[in-house]
């Protein structure tokens, strides 16, 4: 590896590229007043983390080759939103008091909700349920759900006093992101997924579910210790290094050397104006 290639890797590349669009979209948005951009700026920033992690992960891995690309963002646009939607619902008053501290709650919901997707795919799709292909849906779709909590947060903060608070919701949530969501959903969908290919078949036992309920525990010790504060901001830093070893460990054996999966022909030979008469390129 050259030495640009070290201080500059593609993951860094990707993340910087994002957040510096945002950050320009908003000094426009200052020096214009034409803050009607500004949820564009908010969307750009919200994928900067996402994006530079999904990269990093892939680069070690290949695993975005093992699925066609219109695929993969279909799921990171569905995946994310069903998680966004499952949360809404059930973070909701309904199920429990908004003052409540639900620290537990929360981790069950959101861990529940990034791995749907992706684990409904594997089990409905037989031709998508290796290892390899499971951790790329899952990393669309918790870094769907990743992106659009954050989009959530930074618009909600966001108006024309408080673009300053929205800048920090985003700042910190991408440097919080290989300690958070796209780790937490990747752990327990390998995990099931390593299980069901070694059995040849779905099972829900407790060798494939392990990897979500440590997602679960980690999600929650995660936010008592942010949201408490005080004397237990110092177990943040275990928290977060808990989270990436176990990460880390959970994929060192996953690594896709298939051919890259191509999209799908969705046209009918002989179509007009379909291209079908010519040859592929």
């Amino acid at each position: 590896m050259s030495d640009s290639g070290w201080l500059f890797p593609r993951w860094l590349k990707g993340g910087l590229l994002l957040a510096a669009l945002c950050a320009v979209t908003f000094l426009v948005a200052e020096v214009s007043g034409n803050w009607t951009i500004a949820p564009t700026a908010v969307f750009l920033g919200s994928m900067a983390g996402p994006f530079a992690l999904a990269i990093w992960i892939t680069d070690r891995t290949r695993v975005g080759r093992s699925v066609p690309s219109d695929v993969l963002f279909t799921t990171f646009l569905v995946g994310g939103g069903v998680a966004i939607l499952f949360t809404g619902f059930f973070e909701s008053a309904f199920f429990y008091p908004a003052a409540g501290r639900g620290y537990l709650w929360i981790g069950l919901v959101e861990e529940t909700s990034k791995v749907i997707t992706a684990l409904v795919i594997c089990t409905a799709v037989p031709k998508y349920r290796s290892v390899e292909q499971a951790l790329a849906f899952a990393i669309v779709t918790a870094g769907g759900f990743a992106a659009f909590e954050s989009m959530t947060y930074a618009l909600y903060a966001l108006d024309d006093e408080s673009a300053r608070a929205a800048r920090r919701v985003l700042l910190e949530r991408t440097f919080i992101t290989p300690f958070g969501h796209l780790p937490w959903t990747c752990i327990a969908v390998v995990v099931a997924a390593t299980a069901w290919q070694a059995a040849h078949r779905i099972l829900l036992t407790p060798r494939a579910l392990w990897g979500l309920a440590a997602a679960i525990v980690l999600h929650t010790s995660w936010n008592f210790v942010l949201v408490e504060g005080g004397w237990w901001s110092l177990v943040v830093p275990i928290v977060a290094a808990a989270t990436f070893l176990l990460f880390r460990r959970v994929i060192a054996g996953v690594y896709y050397d298939g051919p890259t999966a191509l999209a799908a022909e969705h046209y009918r030979p002989g179509r007009q104006g379909t291209g079908a008469d010519h040859p592929p390129i």
